[in-house]
């Protein structure tokens, strides 16, 4: 009995040990091949797909059965529409106002969006009636609303559609700035990687990937579009920048559609990381180039005032010199006392004139070679 409790128990140490080995073996492929930022990124971007087309699913249960009510009214007004303008007619009333007021209502009655739409594809019938909402065309409309470009094909026309459409962007464009900001961020680092410290060559290379992009895309719908290069080039611009007039209307699939959008705000965004990386290190280098520039004027002014102070004490040095060797060649004899009002005794040597004082730019100095009685009171006040 206690063999097999020994067994039991190092059977579990082994299983225990090994249950270690390979979560720490697991740990360090995860480390070594970056797999936890790798995963992180995917969950954003599986976040935001799921969110689009899930969003999609969404507007087209609530805005589906809007469309078909708006249609059956919007076919009854026109037939009414119709009606009124023949029986006018039949009357032999004025044709020309008869007519005048028809144009008039009709171009009312067009305003409508969902009234254009079944004028269009289920009055007219220029060709197969289409639906403005299915899923391609409400994957669109989220995609467009969450990136957001916005180009205002569709739009929800119901109270409950317009509620959902407020609560659905305040939570989907942040996830999706987000999501390219990360998504341009770890591309930008890959390209850190790539190339080192020196920006200036990732940053030439997708400004030039950024003009040629619509380019591109450009030259791809005009081959396959009803649009000329020219609109399509703007409407490439238009949608990468997630400016979105909305006014061309190219015939492209809808999941084209999404990836262009999709890897042109990722352009755009990379590029602008790598730019702002770019001219930020530029600004920080001139900054520092600058502040070396401010220490090096002031250690040079620094030296300057030791240097003056310097020369002035050189000078002061020179004056005392100048004034012990004018003590040891003038003696006793050649002093004459002077006594004052207050009987204090005070020396007037008559030797100064022939000595020239060390402060030669002195106006005192100066003076002193013209005024000869005075030349003492000269050495003291220069």
């Amino acid at each position: 009995m206690t063999v097999s409790m020994d067994e039991n128990s190092k059977i579990k140490m082994l299983s225990a040990a090994s249950k270690d080995k390979k979560a720490a073996t697991d740990r360090s492929l995860i480390e070594k091949y970056h797999l936890g930022p790798l995963a992180l990124h995917t969950g954003l971007v599986l976040s935001c797909v799921t969110y689009a087309v899930g969003g999609a699913y969404l507007f087209l249960a609530i805005e589906r059965p809007e469309e078909m009510k708006r249609r059956e009214r919007a076919i009854l007004e026109f037939q009414d529409l119709k009606d009124q303008f023949v029986g006018n007619i039949s009357f032999r009333l004025d044709i020309e106002r008869n007519l005048e007021i028809y144009t008039k209502k009709l171009m009312y009655f067009l305003e409508d969006a969902h009234n254009a739409h079944t004028f269009e594809h289920f009055i007219v019938q220029t060709g197969i009636p289409k639906d403005m909402w299915t899923f391609s065309s409400a994957l669109v409309f989220t995609t467009t609303t969450v990136i957001p470009v916005g180009y205002g094909y569709i739009f929800p026309v119901s109270a409950y559609g317009r509620i959902c459409l407020v609560a659905y962007a305040l939570l989907g464009i942040p996830l999706t700035l987000v999501t390219m900001a990360d998504t341009g961020k770890f591309a930008a680092q890959l390209v850190t990687r790539w190339f080192g410290e020196n920006m200036a060559i990732p940053a030439a290379i997708f400004v030039c990937l950024l003009f040629a992009y619509p380019l591109v895309v450009g030259y791809i719908l005009c081959s396959t579009s009803n649009i000329t290069f020219l609109d399509s080039v703007y409407f490439s611009l238009t949608s990468i920048f997630t400016i979105g007039f909305g006014d061309l209307t190219p015939d492209m699939n809808v999941i084209h559609m999404v990836v262009f959008l999709a890897v042109g705000v990722i352009l755009v965004t990379i590029t602008l990381d790598i730019v702002a990386a770019e001219m930020i290190d530029r600004v920080h280098y001139m900054g520092r180039h600058v502040g070396k520039a401010k220490q090096l004027a002031g250690k040079m002014f620094q030296l300057a005032q030791s240097l003056n102070m310097k020369q002035g004490l050189v000078s002061g040095v020179g004056q005392l010199h100048a004034l012990a060797r004018f003590g040891m060649l003038v003696g006793k004899d050649d002093v004459e006392k002077e006594v004052t009002e207050d009987g204090v005794i005070a020396f007037s040597p008559d030797v100064m004139d022939g000595l020239d004082f060390v402060d030669t730019l002195s106006i005192y100095s100066r003076r002193s070679r013209h005024s000869a009685g005075n030349s003492a009171r000269n050495l003291f006040l220069s």
